[in-house]
């Protein structure tokens, strides 16, 4: 299956790089899945502990109403960032080929950028159960304030996200949405960026620390 759009060259390279913020070198999980539909260019990256989901806007779609998926490298979002940051015409085009690859062809007339699908490597249960977690968590009713515990590699990684200012002219906050302290954590930045972390077991977390590291 085969999908191509033009997109706005600078949000395509917001969108990749923070999937690429949350695909650490040495994660267990070693590509990215990017999804071009009607809706949209998603990006969503994950170590298996916190998930970066980013999305860019499109013009003149051409695919499956369902559009079509891919996976690639740190090193292929990368390319595609400075290729989007370096268009300074402002709109690029995005093709993706299943089981084959992608392009983007800057407006600028530089060289495309090109990266093979990686889905072969893509552990589909993984994603499937990444999937899920945005599913089961969106829409349940909010819970009782509770005490979370997080590992502060993985919430330095949301201070990494890259989204349009406010109104204000200021960053944009890191909004959390917390259910229960065992749970994933739903986290949003900006009008498109979206997230999970898990928690720490604050029960294991005593133990390492004693009384005097908690609340």
């Amino acid at each position: 299956m085969k999908a191509s759009a033009t997109l706005p060259s600078e949000e395509m390279a917001r969108a990749v790089y923070n999937a690429h913020a949350f695909l650490p070198a040495r994660s267990m999980v070693k590509t990215a899945r990017l999804h071009l539909s009607p809706a949209g260019l998603r990006a969503t990256g994950t170590d298996g502990y916190a998930i970066g989901q980013d999305t860019a806007p499109l013009e003149d779609y051409e695919g499956p109403p369902n559009g079509v998926t891919l996976h690639v490298g740190r090193e292929a979002l990368a390319e595609l960032d400075t290729a989007g940051r370096k268009d300074k015409k402002g709109f690029g085009r995005f093709e993706m080929s299943a089981g084959d690859g992608l392009i983007f062809r800057p407006g600028n007339n530089d060289t495309p950028t090109a990266a093979q699908d990686a889905s072969a490597q893509a552990d589909e249960r993984v994603w499937e159960m990444l999937d899920s977690l945005f599913t089961r968590i969106e829409g349940r009713p909010l819970a009782v304030p509770e005490v979370v515990a997080f590992d502060p590699a993985l919430l330095a990684r949301f201070s990494k996200v890259k989204a349009p200012k406010g109104k204000d002219g200021l960053g944009r906050a890191l909004d959390v949405l917390i259910f229960d302290s065992k749970e994933p954590i739903l986290c949003r930045i900006g009008p498109t960026f979206r997230g999970v972390i898990m928690p720490i077991d604050r029960d294991v977390h005593a133990e390492n620390v004693g009384p005097d590291g908690l609340w």
